[in-house]
């Protein structure tokens, strides 16, 4: 089973080096970042299923990392920070914080939150079989994507015709399960069957895709993650 990718964002060492060696203990695969430098710069390379977020960070605030990284993702995050007023947890929560954590903090119990947060919302990984289905066939949100007229057809009476490129996108994704799908994953996926080589290629498929639903008046399934991948929604 793939371990659960845990991104740590603190600058006090001894604090870290304890979650470090909790969470290794418990079959994490944990990374760290001791400035917002160094978590710009994580984000953009990886995806993680959950981020521990402090707030006082040497060379950033950690609500406005907070808020950036709302504008690109919906990845779980929970605030772990020593600043405690009423004014910083509520700013927290409106930048999309999922749960706010004072220091000090025992780190079992931090463990507990992180392992039943992910039980509800399940790791994000690059790719996830296909599990055993009529081929050809894959239902999300009340569309049936169907291989054999390359199309996908809603239970409310509407239906898209897509090209190749975009037929082989959406079933990649649907094949996910959910997951996120990585634009590497994708682009490999996409060379061998549907000869497109450039992630702009991709970028304009999703968006012609966008289209093509929005005309149905029905929102898009497609979900982006910037600088990391896809996924769909898939109930």
């Amino acid at each position: 089973m793939e371990k659960s990718r845990v991104l740590l964002v603190e600058d006090d060492e001894s604090l870290c080096q304890v979650v470090t060696d909790f969470f290794n203990m418990f079959g994490y695969q944990i990374s760290q970042a001791q400035s917002g430098d160094e978590f710009s710069r994580l984000i953009r390379q990886q995806a993680f299923d959950i981020i521990l977020l402090d707030l006082n960070l040497p060379d950033a605030d950690g609500l406005e990392l907070l808020r950036m990284l709302r504008e690109e993702q919906q990845v779980l995050l929970y605030v772990v920070s020593g600043r405690q007023d009423e004014t910083s947890r509520l700013r927290a929560y409106e930048l999309g914080a999922d749960d706010f954590i004072a220091k000090p903090f025992s780190a079992r119990e931090l463990e507990l939150k992180v392992r039943n947060a992910l039980k509800r919302h399940g790791p994000v990984i690059d790719f996830v079989e296909s599990q055993d289905k009529q081929p050809g066939v894959f239902i999300f949100q009340g569309w049936q994507l169907e291989e054999a007229t390359r199309s996908v057809c809603h239970q409310q009476g509407k239906q898209i015709q897509l090209t190749r490129g975009e037929y082989e996108l959406l079933a990649f994704l649907a094949e996910a399960g959910g997951a996120v799908v990585t634009r590497d994953n994708l682009l490999n996926h996409l060379e061998q069957a549907a000869d497109i080589y450039s992630a702009e290629t991709i970028t304009a498929l999703v968006y012609r895709l966008r289209r093509k639903f929005a005309q149905t008046d029905l929102d898009s399934p497609i979900v982006t993650l910037s600088r990391i991948g896809y996924r769909l929604e898939i109930s």
